[in-house]
């Protein structure tokens, strides 16, 4: 295996997991950390005692390990990209990496959120680096991939997700693996001794919503799709006092309509596979599910009867949030 590594991803907690695994037990290990290295002068520093770390092998320690962590200012392409100045100091530096090949017992690992492959700097460290890359990807890979990893990194804590909790579990908190183990953990503790796996209820009860993350309008379209009143008007309860709550829950049933509108139209065509193309597994097998609950021509009176009601809702004052739960209760109700 090379002794020099680059890796990068804006996945902090899958970055510095790969890094660890080089870095083993820390016996040698030196850290140099950009994190507060937002100008030319501190990056031209830290590349520097980057530098000095390289060309110092190991001495009295069996073996060394510089971890250059933080560099936010690899080549980027666009705005985010270093200075000029900065850029042509690090295409310098892969150049004396790549001649200066590291003994066996020293290891030089770099590690940013971001590196433009097709850079000068990123073609020379191919050259002679092991390059580990996780890519952000699509929306709906990274859902995918981190529902995946979440069920995975339960394992390792004795738990399991019951089905589609997983899914769930990673539309409240996020992709950001480190956030997911945070939660990962709270929920190991809420769970207690006796208890191993995890149910959509818990999460409802317990996980807290991850930053960025949009409000858990989820839970509501779910049990719309699901066609459970009760359920429905529960997940609905949690969003009252919000502010432009008739608003916010107007749009998001609406389009959540729309959406069921168009698969059913599909599905009753026999287009259902091409019309779900590039959506994730579990939600086309989630919709699926949801479209039996539901005739076209029901879907089209709900969607239409929300349409207006968004009207309403705009012009309403005080009863608008009353309008949103009557409106619920009239569509929901089976024939």
């Amino acid at each position: 295996m090379a002794n020099l590594h680059v890796i990068t991803g804006e996945d902090d907690y899958l970055v510095s997991e790969a890094a660890k695994r080089i870095i083993g037990d820390g016996v040698g290990l030196e850290v140099i950390d950009s994190v507060n290295s937002t100008n030319a002068e501190l990056q031209l520093a830290d590349l520097r005692e980057a530098d000095a770390s390289f060309l110092t092998p190991p001495f009295l320690e069996p073996r060394k390990v510089t971890w250059w962590k933080n560099v936010r200012f690899l080549p980027q392409g666009g705005k985010g990209g270093p200075s000029e100045g900065v850029k042509t100091a690090l295409e310098k530096f892969a150049q004396k990496l790549a001649a200066n090949p590291l003994p066996e017992n020293q290891h030089f690992i770099i590690s940013g959120p971001k590196l433009l492959m097709t850079s000068i700097f990123a073609k020379t460290m191919k050259t002679c680096a092991e390059m580990v890359s996780f890519a952000a990807g699509k929306p709906w890979e990274a859902a995918k991939n981190a529902a995946v990893r979440v069920i995975d990194l339960a394992a390792e804590m004795n738990l399991k997700f019951e089905p589609g909790a997983a899914e769930t579990f990673v539309s409240r908190v996020g992709t950001d693996s480190r956030s997911l183990m945070r939660e990962l953990e709270k929920m190991r503790d809420y769970l207690g001794k006796t208890r191993h796996t995890v149910t959509a209820s818990d999460i409802a009860e317990i996980t807290s919503q991850g930053v960025g993350v949009e409000l858990e309008i989820w839970s509501v379209t779910d049990a719309i799709g699901a066609r459970r009143t009760d359920a429905a008007l529960e997940a609905l309860s949690r969003f009252e006092g919000e502010s432009g709550f008739a608003v916010m829950m107007t749009n998001a049933i609406e389009r959540f309509f729309r959406q069921l509108v168009e698969l059913k139209d599909a599905q009753e065509k026999g287009l259902f596979e091409q019309a779900t193309e590039g959506m994730a597994p579990f939600a086309v097998k989630k919709t699926a599910g949801f479209l039996r609950n539901w005739s076209l021509r029901e879907l089209r009176v709900a969607r239409s009867r929300f349409v207006m009601l968004r009207e309403k809702t705009v012009s309403s004052s005080g009863s608008a949030d009353v309008l949103v739960l009557t409106e619920l209760l009239r569509v929901l109700r089976r024939p």
